[in-house]
């Protein structure tokens, strides 16, 4: 009789383990990347970037953090792809969805169409950077690629009487 018991106590709790392992999670769903970025060069600014898939409406916070010595501000944009292949300057960063600056900060955005989205991190000062950065999915799953690092242009030098 023991051991019966044992038996049906063993697959009891191991149907409710089971169903809790099987069922799709609500909730949050996070993916962290780590980052460094060198330091901004006379002709160009380094950037680092992430891809992932929304829906249209699906809701996000991303959450960067610099982690290095001193508290270094960078431009966070969330922009559409085709941003990442179209000239622009240091100063004035990618045509952006989003965008905020600081040593550290946190974004909620929701997505405006169903597709890909880039992250850009970009480093606008002379010194390396090093952190992280988490994008949540508010009751979702979010899967990110890693875009990489590139630069960007500084702006051309003020000539003239336009200075």
């Amino acid at each position: 009789m023991r051991l019966k018991n044992a038996i049906i106590g063993y697959l009891l709790i191991l149907g409710v383990v089971g169903g809790f392992a099987s069922s799709p999670v609500s909730g949050q769903a996070s993916q962290t990347s780590q980052f460094s970025l060198s330091g901004t060069s006379y002709v160009s600014c380094w950037y680092w970037g992430v891809m992932f898939n929304a829906t249209q409406g699906q809701q996000f916070r991303v959450k960067w953090n610099e982690t290095g010595g001193v508290p270094t501000s960078l431009g966070m944009y969330i922009i559409a792809p085709s941003g990442t292949r179209k000239v622009w300057f240091c100063d004035s960063g990618p045509i952006a969805l989003y965008s905020n600056s600081g040593a550290f900060g946190s974004a909620n955005w929701a997505a405006p169409s169903a597709g890909e989205f880039n992250v850009l991190l970009v480093n606008y000062n002379y010194g390396s950077v090093s952190g992280t950065l988490s994008i949540i999915a508010l009751n979702a799953t979010v899967t990110v690629t890693l875009i990489g690092y590139n630069t960007a242009p500084l702006p051309p030098p003020c000539r003239g009487t336009q200075c």
